[in-house]
């Protein structure tokens, strides 16, 4: 993310940051931040300026607002071909000196224009959040500031040197209201936090000395993570309210068997040519290594004809079978077209026989064929289900969405946000979790208006999800939710008792509004025509009416000057045009490519010389064997091997990134350590205090299914007894693994060599 920042062009001057006010309200798993920044031009002369602001992906901005010299300039919302409009009939009136250009939908920049010696700026902006869950605790971040910074010359040479100042003071006052009484905790500043009656806390900076010289994060953690809760709000004026509940499904698997048959369509067209193929490769990669040695699978390449992996049509994982197929997928090569019917037809082709089949598709491609194609499977689809993946912003959005929703998948977009890595593991996991299917809500005597999500298609283990009824009269009673997990039935129950909002009534307003903006953005990529165009009218009337920016609408400047003649107020509309000022654009993620040969890994140099760990973890997932084990070659002796898959496991539960998305890669490589701990244990004792970290860590990173949780605690309980009566104080294994990896560290291009790096890199 780029951060906040004001650029200029230096005469004479100096531009510094003065003050950073920030003001949040939090509501369950939703936040409304106010930053302020305020400027001053302490030079002796004017300066032009322009102010980059970024806004998180899962935020919408929802209010602007900015004062120059006693000018007051606000952001009002209008649906985009409005604000063409309105500019096409002001551009003749001459430009402003404050201007705004919005150059995606979370990166804001505005041309400042010329600001007089000794004029203050302040600039306030306002966003709605979604929080997301990190290791089981909502995570917060206030990006950091960037300081004045000097522009740059059309040849990129700084056009002049001045020292940034960190001198300006830092407010901090947020409001959090919880569903249960929470922990809160920020590792990167000192706060101070006041309250938790009624499940409401105040959170500010525990001095003023501090700055936002790096992200501000603050965890918010349940002390005990519900299953089912909610808030509730009446609004007694209206007689109506909100209901927000929140699910997370705990689903136990009675019979501990999700095994399925996997067909894997890669589109290798000419437009696939450089990293699209590339990144499809390592889709692929990761794709292979969530399977089981219990799945089947095939891999087909549409290109000018299709291209078989295996020509028979289901094929055993295994390591032989996993070796074979990241060889194939390395050797791929693109071709002119791609017959992407062909590899669509080939997926059902045994539909009819009652052939379940999950189809993992990857392409850019716009179809020529598409009404022909979405029939096509719309008549034959009975048990199967597509997950496409749309590689690149080009990609036709309505063709891959109606594909997922026909067959009851999901779809996914990979562009320059989103890294393929975390879309495909996160995919996967969907797909081998349990899922609550035939979803029903029994709103018990409550007259529920509307609702979002409108329909339930599906809900995953452990994935938080949120729903939101408008309820005309009381909010009272049970609200009882049912559905199958497979062919059992299951049900869930919530009280609305003791659920009511304290203060955020109006937080959870605007996030009523934006769910059902966000309901409509999500069901018109399904349509076209008259319909599409409806959807597309009422997603602006509900943007401009609560303020909160969609993707048909976008904020226009409105300056309000006093006439004193007329005794009233008049809107003046401000051109959007942003100053020719250079702007430096920065890479956040490596793009590093590698080969799969898994006949002995190796890796070069520039990868080993990574410093980001999560980059490091990325390329270590894709190195996994059909077993679960992480080895340098399938030839390595067993011994070997179960030492590099204990580093492996500890690589990546010993950091702090949330590790969720890898979940189904170390289940596998936990249920190997398992597996094979008594006899390595046995021939080498000395391993059993690394045996016991690996459980340790993995328990409390929470990446162990609830249903198997219970036995690698016991198992885990019973090799610290067993480290303790041997007198190993078990506080200590940690930093005694880091100092053996410290001290034993290969110096060559190895797996293991990746491994230890990326261990190394947790401290």
């Amino acid at each position: 993310m780029k951060y906040p920042k004001i650029v200029y062009k230096p005469s004479q001057n100096a531009i510094e940051l003065k003050k950073v006010d920030i003001e949040g309200n939090v509501c369950g798993e939703f936040v409304e931040f106010t930053i302020n920044h305020v400027y001053e031009n302490k030079g002796k002369g004017d300066v032009e300026a322009v102010y980059n602001f970024p806004i998180p992906e899962t935020a919408v901005l929802s209010g602007f607002e900015a004062n120059i010299g006693g000018r007051t300039i606000k952001g009002k919302v209008e649906g985009k071909d409005e604000i063409d409009k309105i500019y096409n009939n002001v551009a003749e009136q001459g430009t402003s000196n404050f201007l705004l250009e919005e150059f995606n939908e979370n990166n804001f920049r505005i041309s400042i224009g010329k600001i007089l010696s000794g004029e203050t700026i302040n600039i306030k902006i306002s966003y709605i959040e979604d929080l997301i869950y990190d290791n089981n605790r909502l995570k917060l971040t206030i990006p950091k500031v960037i300081p004045p910074v000097k522009a740059y010359s059309n040849n990129k040479k700084p056009i002049a040197i001045i020292k940034n100042n960190h001198n300006y003071r830092l407010n901090l006052n947020l409001l959090v209201e919880s569903f249960e009484e929470i922990k809160i905790s920020c590792p990167t500043h000192e706060i101070a936090v006041e309250g938790g009656e009624n499940n409401l806390y105040k959170v500010t900076l525990e001095n003023e000395e501090q700055k936002l010289t790096e992200d501000m994060v603050i965890y918010l953690e349940e002390q005990e993570l519900q299953e089912t809760t909610g808030m509730v709000y009446e609004n007694y004026r209206e007689k109506n309210g909100i209901l927000y509940l929140r699910f997370i499904p705990d689903i136990q698997d009675i019979n501990n068997i999700n095994y399925g048959n996997y067909i894997f369509l890669v589109d290798i067209s000419e437009s696939m040519k450089g990293d699209k193929i590339k990144e499809a490769k390592r889709a692929l990669q990761l794709c292979l290594r969530n399977l089981t040695e219990h799945d089947t699978f095939n891999i087909v390449a549409m290109g000018d004809k299709l291209h078989y992996f295996s020509t028979e049509r289901r094929v055993i994982f295994s390591e032989e079978s996993l070796k074979n197929a990241s060889e194939w997928i390395d050797s791929l090569q693109c071709e002119e077209d791609a017959v992407i019917f062909e590899g669509i037809k080939y997926a059902f082709e045994r539909e009819h026989e009652g052939e379940e089949n999950t189809i993992l598709l990857f392409t850019d491609d716009i179809v020529d064929d598409e009404k022909e194609i979405l029939d096509y499977v719309d008549e034959i689809c009975m048990e199967s289900r597509i997950f496409p993946f749309g590689i690149d912003a080009s990609v036709n959005t309505y063709f891959i969405n109606k594909l997922a929703r026909i067959t009851y998948g999901k779809a996914e977009f990979i562009n320059g946000k989103r890294r393929i890595e975390n879309s495909v593991l996160k995919q996967f996991n969907r797909i081998r979790g349990l899922q609550i299917t035939d979803i029903e809500i029994d709103w018990g005597n409550m007259k529920v208006e509307k609702t979002y999500p409108r329909t339930i298609e599906y809900m995953y283990d452990e994935e938080p999800f949120s729903i939101f009824a408008k309820v005309e009269g009381p909010l009272e009673g049970v609200v009882t939710l049912r559905g199958k997990v497979r062919n059992r039935r299951v049900q869930r129950r919530i009280s609305l008792t003791n659920l009511d909002l304290e203060v955020n009534a109006n937080l959870i307003e605007k996030v009523w509004y934006k769910k059902r903006l966000e309901s409509l953005e999500n069901r018109i990529v399904y349509e076209r025509g008259e319909v599409f165009n409806s959807m597309k009218n009422k997603i602006i009337e509900l943007s401009t009416k609560v303020g909160v920016i969609s993707s048909e609408t976008s904020f226009i400047l409105l300056e309000e000057l006093y006439e004193p003649v007329l005794g009233i107020a008049i809107r003046k509309f401000l051109p959007v045009k942003v100053q020719d000022v250079e702007d430096e654009t920065t890479s956040t993620t490596p793009s590093l490519y590698y080969n799969h040969s898994l006949n002995g890994v190796s890796f070069n140099e520039e990868i080993l010389s990574l410093d980001l760990r999560e980059e490091l973890l990325r390329i270590l997932a894709t190195q996994q064997l059909a077993s679960g084990a992480f080895a340098n070659s399938y030839e390595e002796e067993k011994y070997a091997k179960f030492m590099s898959t204990l580093k492996g496991i500890l690589a990546f539960t010993l950091g702090k990134e949330d590790i969720t998305i890898y979940k189904n890669l170390l289940d596998k490589a936990l249920n190997y350590v398992i597996d094979n701990s008594e006899e390595e244990i046995s021939n080498e004792e000395a391993i059993l205090p690394f045996v016991y970290l690996t459980l340790k860590t993995a328990l409390n990173k929470g990446i162990i299914k609830s249903e198997v949780r219970e036995v690698f605690a016991y198992k885990c309980k019973d090799l610290e007894d067993v480290l303790e009566n041997r007198g190993i104080d078990v506080s200590k294994i940690e930093e005694e693994f880091i100092n053996f990896i410290t001290n034993n560290s290969e110096g060559q291009d190895t797996l293991n060599t990746l491994i230890d790096k990326t261990i190394l890199k947790t401290k």
